[in-house]
């Protein structure tokens, strides 16, 4: 009885467990929590193996691991050459005015900061007293020609009568001396009368050139020192826009500036929104490159109809150097920097990619144009390099420009 008794517990208690083995099995030694197999099958390893060798379907490889991966569309193109720099701007003319004789100022006749013409009068200095020379430069000049004209008269008569016998060969010597005297007197007076004009010109400060002038350094009733600058004129269109570039870019610059395509856009350091920049051809290139920076100067010429620009103001400066042609050219972030170079990820039609080095002859913005290591129409990832391994399987996610058409039909085995 008591055997019988053993038996149905022991029965009872593995029904139990057999019913509720999902509920008990953190309970359970691992030989009791493994599935049951299959009649005729089996059972698998704890690495995917199954007891007869064979891999369960659908574990992955090892080492191919798939990473999601945005990618772009190399494109066969060319890029300009861009140099970015600061400058300034530079009057075509400025000059300060002032005189080389003293004087008075008698009259001012203009305002600070006033736009004026070739020629136009500006100041004034007290002229009184070379008018009155000037005015006795007359009267002497009128006093010697008239002496001028009798001794002509009287060297016109003496040579008639000395033709006729009358007047000796002595008064006709003497007659013609006296007329060259009187001659000479007259040039003169007339030299004289030229230098007191050119003093009387210098009382009258004017305009040498279209421009807009400083302020005035003096008053009416100051007294004006030889050389002192009365006020300074600047011209104000046009205008040159100054700036530097490195030694290197020399042989560039010059080789694009004789076929007439070196061009400059520059813009206020300090612009506002609206401000339009300013563009054109340059110029002028230095003659000698400054030892002290390696630098050499060149010129923007700026119409400035609007006076944008003004003489002194700061500008950033963007030079177009022409353009290199025949380059593959990739977003900028397709590119990994590594020993010393470049690299970027090329992913190919099997979806997996290979790891590729690149030279980059130049970029602009965003946008940088190998001259070796891609081709035309080659896929380079953008996105989810940091995942990648030379021969790393890919899907790619988020196309840029073309390339989401050309991985579609890839994926349906048609050529791109």
């Amino acid at each position: 009885m008591k055997y019988i008794i053993t038996i149905v517990i022991i029965a009872a208690g593995s029904a139990l467990l057999f019913v509720n083995r999902d509920e008990f099995a953190s309970y359970l030694p691992a030989w009791a929590s493994q599935p049951a197999a299959k009649s005729g099958g089996a059972s698998p390893s704890a690495d995917g193996q199954s007891k007869n060798g064979g891999r369960r379907a659908g574990a992955t490889q090892p080492g191919a691991r798939t990473s999601a991966v945005t990618v772009a569309v190399a494109k066969s193109g060319s890029l300009p050459v861009v140099r970015k720099t600061i400058g300034s701007i530079v009057p075509v003319a400025s000059t300060a005015l002032s005189t080389p004789i003293s004087g008075i100022v008698a009259q001012v006749l203009v305002s600070d900061g006033a736009e004026v013409k070739a020629g136009d009068l500006l100041v004034q200095l007290d002229d009184r007293t070379i008018r009155a020379n000037i005015q006795r430069d007359q009267a002497v000049l009128a006093k010697d020609q008239a002496i001028l004209d009798a001794a002509n008269a009287t060297l016109s008569r003496v040579e008639t009568l000395s033709k006729s016998g009358v007047d000796t060969q002595q008064q006709f010597s003497d007659a013609g001396a006296a007329a060259k005297q009187a001659a000479a007197t007259i040039a003169v007076d007339n030299s004289n009368l030229a230098a007191d004009n050119v003093v009387l010109s210098q009382t009258q400060i004017r305009a040498p050139f279209d421009g807009k002038l400083g302020a005035v350094q003096f008053s009416v009733g100051a007294y004006v020192a030889p050389g002192a600058d009365i006020v300074l004129l600047t011209q104000m269109k046009p205008v040159f826009a100054e700036f530097t570039l490195p030694e290197p870019d020399l042989d560039l610059v010059r080789s694009t500036m004789a076929s007439n395509t070196l061009t400059a856009q520059v813009i206020p350091t300090q612009a506002q929104d609206n401000t339009q920049p300013g563009s054109g051809n340059i110029v002028f290139i230095d003659n000698t490159v400054d030892p002290a920076s390696g630098t050499f100067k060149l010129r923007l010429r700026l119409e400035n109809d609007p006076e944008t620009f003004w003489p002194g103001q700061s500008l950033k400066v963007t030079v177009n150097a022409g353009k290199v042609d025949d380059l593959v050219t990739v977003p900028l972030v397709a590119l990994q920097p590594k020993g010393g170079g470049f690299i970027t990820y090329v992913v190919k039609s099997d979806k997996t990619v290979e790891q590729r080095k690149v030279t980059v002859a130049l970029s602009e913005g965003d946008v940088a144009g190998l001259s070796h290591g891609l081709a035309d129409g080659e896929m380079v990832v953008t996105e989810g390099q940091a995942s990648l391994i030379n021969g790393s399987h890919v899907i790619v996610n988020g196309p840029y420009d073309d390339a989401n058409e050309q991985a579609n039909a890839s994926d349906k085995g048609i050529a791109p």
